[in-house]
């Protein structure tokens, strides 16, 4: 059980478990680098949730990006990747259904 930054249960395994080393810098260029346009990153936003981490850059043009680093524990990331896709495609699939 989780609460207010700490797990009630074994917290030392439970967060070294969800830590992820990254290189921030080389994500910030490789965003800039795939938003057509864009120079540097204006802001950004981190938000953590049970499987993954996210950050939501604002890029000099305007435009946001999604960056989803999903934590080890939530499984092969090309299964979960594909997940994520396949639910994208029904979204938009029904979106336009409902627009017809």
């Amino acid at each position: 059980m989780y609460t207010s930054g700490r797990w009630l249960c074994r917290d030392e395994l439970q967060q070294d478990a969800r830590y992820k080393m990254i290189d921030f810098d080389a994500l910030c260029r490789k965003v800039v680098e795939t938003c057509p346009g864009a120079r540097s990153i204006a802001s950004y936003e981190k938000k953590e949730g049970g499987f993954n981490r996210v950050f939501i850059f604002k890029t000099d043009n305007g435009k946001h990006i999604v960056a989803r680093l999903p934590f080890m524990l939530a499984g092969p990331p090309r299964l979960t990747a594909a997940s994520e896709v396949a639910t994208i495609r029904y979204c938009k699939l029904k979106r336009q259904k409902d627009l017809i």
